[in-house]
């Protein structure tokens, strides 16, 4: 056997010789007509941007699907795990391939597929944190007070705006931890979105924050809300709250919704303070294999419970 068949082999416990590397060519062996939730022609191109990283079992046709997470190599996201009898030796080849291309992280985000811990532990992943999701409305408080534009003005970022872009990248890497951090590439394409607004919040001319949100038919998502940890302590947090909700009502929204971080305890206070009310039936899990440090000097990390990181949605 030469040494790029050896390469493309993802050797797990007692299936060293059933599964293997899943490759562009690969794909339309797998079948997949109404099985799984992503296309041939979309499982192509990640696998031919994202090589190496996928695997799959020939004898059962059962795959794991890994892609960037938010344009970020260095984390690789399970995107779909079709696996009927051998998903966790599916998902340890899947982290062993990550670690020998240099991955920091294999992520799973458990939304629909709820799993057992013990089936992520025995393929190598660890709980790293949990989301919780709120709502606010209907009806929306009417009226609603911004607060003094003369202590926080709020302006628009557009995807051209370079400058402005540059500035919600810093703002989001000071305010979240590593895991959470939106790359440049994200920005980009999440700004292209239809219904996405951004805002730079701006204290005394100076940069201190910025939301993020979607308007959708009736209602609203605040998917972002970041204060540098510099302008904390101000009431700032509570004022780009107070803007976000009010523009995504002038929007036509008629509630509001948002997620944050279950140990951000002090972000579910500002949005408690405010009337958001826990909607339990939308938090979600993150699993994780931790591979390498992240960065020189970064840590994976954990919002401390006396700072507003903001959420995510």
């Amino acid at each position: 056997m030469t040494a790029a068949a050896n390469r493309d082999r993802a050797p797990t416990r007692g299936t060293q010789s059933a599964i293997r590397v899943l490759t562009p060519g690969d794909v339309p062996a797998l079948r997949l007509g109404g099985r799984g939730r992503i296309g041939e022609a979309a499982m192509r191109r990640v696998l031919e941007g994202y090589p190496g990283r996928s695997v799959w079992r020939p004898e059962s046709l059962e795959f794991a699907l890994l892609s960037p997470w938010r344009h970020r190599d260095e984390i690789a996201l399970v995107q779909e795990l079709d696996a009927a009898s051998h998903g966790e030796e599916l998902l340890a080849a899947a982290v062993g391939r990550c670690r020998e291309l240099g991955a920091a992280m294999t992520l799973v985000i458990e939304v629909e597929d709820r799993r057992r811990p013990g089936f992520y532990l025995r393929a190598g992943l660890e709980p790293i944190e949990e989301v919780i999701t709120y709502e606010l409305g209907p009806p929306l408080p009417h009226p609603l007070v911004v607060g003094d534009d003369s202590v926080l003005a709020f302006s628009r970022v557009m995807p051209g705006d370079a400058a402005g872009m540059a500035e919600l990248v810093r703002l989001d890497h000071a305010a979240f931890p590593w895991l959470w951090w939106n790359s440049p590439d994200e920005f980009a394409v999440y700004a292209g979105t239809v219904g996405v607004r951004l805002y730079l919040a701006r204290a005394a001319r100076r940069s201190v924050g910025y939301l993020g949100m979607t308007t959708y038919p009736g209602w609203g998502h605040l998917d972002r809300i970041a204060i540098d940890p510099a302008g904390q302590g101000r009431g700032h947090g509570r004022r780009a709250l107070a803007f976000a909700v009010a523009t995504l009502a002038e929007a036509g929204a008629r509630r509001v919704a948002l997620s944050t971080q279950r140990l951000n305890v002090r972000s579910q206070r500002l949005y408690e303070g405010a009337g958001f009310q826990r909607s339990p039936g939308f938090d979600y899990q993150l699993y994780g294999a931790v591979l390498r440090a992240p960065a020189p000097g970064v840590t994976l990390g954990v919002p401390p419970q006396g700072r507003i990181d903001g959420d995510d949605g």
